[in-house]
């Protein structure tokens, strides 16, 4: 029983950290959004688009297109933000912590620079990948999109995700295995995530606008439902 609580406390102050920066990852993401619809000359027709731009949902598909076009700032997406938070509380964390566990038990708990570059490949052979592939299923499961979504958004970033992530994580990883403790490395992970979160949050986004068709579907299923349930009444 006392290994079981250990462990649960483990998962629980995993998913609580990874949650935490994940979320501040795409804060800062949005910070970013809302500087960049400013400088292109927001402020003229806010009001107008205002009712559009705050989304409470994540359906920012159409909406965020137009606010990007004329230059509307958009209100901060708190919906989004929760929902990064859920994956790292709920994906993040635990994956990691069962990663990491396995790349000690493959190549052993030596932190020699043979050893660390041992995990760091690995790592990025299986792990990087994996995950990356598993957040846009999961992102697009709590968006509403299914996996059709999930897949769409991984095909269109994976390329410069995959360059991007291997110019950073490599060397992130090497400091991370070479002279960070065990117990101490998931906290690294995420506090040298937080950029690289607001990165996967900016690409996420960025496909988001890209495919606004998936989001219709959503919302004309949505209707459709509706509408049926009402004649049914």
């Amino acid at each position: 029983m006392s290994s079981f609580r250990c462990m649960a406390k483990k998962y629980l102050r995993a998913g609580l950290t990874s949650g935490t920066i994940m979320a501040s990852g795409d804060l800062l993401c949005q910070t970013w959004e809302r500087r960049r619809a400013a400088s292109s000359g927001g402020g003229d027709g806010g009001d107008v688009l205002s009712d559009a731009a705050a989304s409470t949902s994540g359906r920012l598909g159409a909406p965020a297109a137009v606010q990007e076009q004329l230059g509307v700032m958009p209100a901060y997406d708190l919906a989004r933000t929760a929902r990064f938070f859920a994956v790292g509380m709920t994906f993040h964390g635990p994956f990691f912590v069962n990663g990491f566990a396995a790349l000690e038990r493959v190549v052993g708990p030596a932190t020699c620079l043979r050893a660390a570059a041992k995990k760091v490949a690995l790592g990025h052979a299986f792990l990087f990948p994996t995950y990356t592939c598993g957040f846009y299923l999961y992102m697009s499961a709590l968006e509403g999109k299914g996996v059709e979504g999930g897949w769409v958004k991984f095909k269109d970033t994976w390329w410069e995700v995959f360059v991007v992530g291997s110019s950073f994580w490599p060397v992130a990883n090497m400091v991370n295995f070479k002279y960070v403790k065990p117990q101490y490395r998931l906290v690294y992970l995420n506090v040298a995530g937080l950029a690289w979160n607001s990165y996967l949050s900016y690409q996420n986004q960025r496909s988001n606008v890209a495919h606004p068709s998936l989001e219709d579907a959503e919302t004309t299923t949505t209707t459709t439902t509706t509408r049926a349930r009402v004649k049914g009444d």
